[in-house]
């Protein structure tokens, strides 16, 4: 078993509430965090992530990208969430992103959801593609932030 393993699950999410389901399910977590929207009066943050698909360019099915890193062994939760934080700048550039720890099981871990489309309506969707590449990418910077530890990433394609 790995040390940090990352998980993108598979699924379409294509379908209306896919939006609700997930920024609603780690909107019930504790502890929270992300990119790309405001926490004041206003839309709430799934109307702002439906705003981003509303106004883009582009058209996608997929919604909406979750995953979650997971570990082997309990983190303080101040570590978990400044990895949180650190995974989430590498979608804020473009894309908005929710995350929450998850506190509920013996071993906390982190979900992330991650809108398709990017707030700049002029930025092309996250396919599934661009996504494994940016899933590469936190997977390289886990095994560099916390090495000597072993970390595993699990991406099946969607739809299969």
């Amino acid at each position: 078993m790995s040390d940090i393993r990352i998980e993108v699950f598979p699924g379409k999410y294509d379908n209306d509430d896919a939006y609700n389901r997930v920024l609603g399910y780690i909107g019930q977590k504790t502890y929270l965090g992300g990119y790309g929207f405001s926490c004041g009066p206003g839309p709430t943050i799934i109307e702002q992530f439906q705003l981003s698909e509303h106004y883009s360019r582009f058209q996608n099915a997929q919604k909406i990208w979750h995953f979650v890193i997971t570990f082997s062994e309990s983190w303080r939760h101040q570590q978990l969430l400044c990895i949180g934080r650190d995974i989430s700048e590498f979608f804020k550039d473009s894309y908005q992103v929710l995350f929450g720890l998850d506190t509920d099981k013996k071993i906390p871990h982190l979900h992330f959801g991650v809108n398709a489309f990017s707030y700049d309506p002029l930025v092309p969707v996250l396919d599934q593609e661009k996504m494994k590449e940016y899933m590469l990418a936190v997977q390289d910077y886990l095994r560099k932030a916390y090495y000597p530890m072993s970390v595993t990433l699990q991406f099946q394609r969607k739809g299969c």
